[in-house]
């Protein structure tokens, strides 16, 4: 009777479980969704064809709202579900670098809710329109997002992380969640494809765009 047979096949058998396990792990690392990438770092080549683009007004631009109250201890601008009063300051220097880059070709849209109302009031003085969908934006917000740009003009929304997320996996990205303030910019490419420039956190706009 041979005793070493079983050890053998179960030896086997583990070898080719852990081999299966590496295979997996391997796919996992080769096919996981890239983040977006930081304009004012790794994508700092891609400003001078965003400015151009922004200003034949081909850019797409997702905000996040400002720092929400009902997440921090700090008292809130209005209500109980707006932003900080803190916050306010970080949204007007943003609002003038929107300004700086021009607005004259830009069409924005805002999440009714408080928090993105708030954003929106503050950084682009109320210009914005109310729309649902920046807000009930699970699977739609890529497709709302491309009806409402028009030729010419640049789409700006402000609106929630959770939307921020959808929108990024409809391109196949996926990112940390996003710094309150963070504008995500992209344009239209080839094959009805969008390109995606970066994102830029609040601090990082002057240095960046050379403002």
């Amino acid at each position: 009777m041979n005793l070493d047979t079983p050890i053998s096949s179960n030896r086997h058998r583990w070898l080719v479980v852990a081999a299966a396990l590496v295979v997996i792990a391997l796919a996992v690392i080769v096919f996981e969704s890239p983040a977006i990438a930081d304009l004012s770092e790794e994508n700092r080549h891609e400003v001078p064809t965003l400015k151009a683009q922004w200003q034949k007004g081909e850019v797409i631009v997702l905000v996040r709202h400002l720092e929400r109250c009902d997440k921090e201890d700090a008292p809130c601008l209005v209500g109980t579900e707006g932003i900080t009063e803190r916050s306010v300051a970080e949204g007007q220097a943003l609002g003038e670098d929107f300004y700086r880059l021009g607005l004259l070709n830009s069409d924005v849209y805002n999440s009714p809710l408080d928090r993105t109302a708030q954003t929106e009031s503050i950084v682009f003085g109320d210009r914005g329109l109310d729309q649902d969908w920046l807000f009930k934006c699970k699977k739609t917000i890529f497709k709302d997002a491309m009806a409402k740009k028009a030729p010419g003009r640049n789409l700006i929304m402000v609106t929630h992380s959770s939307c921020i997320d959808s929108f990024e996996e409809s391109l196949g990205y996926s990112s940390e969640t996003p710094e309150y303030g963070t504008s995500l910019f992209f344009s239209p490419g080839p094959n009805n494809k969008l390109e995606v420039h970066g994102f830029l956190e609040m601090e990082d706009w002057d240095h960046t765009l050379g403002f």
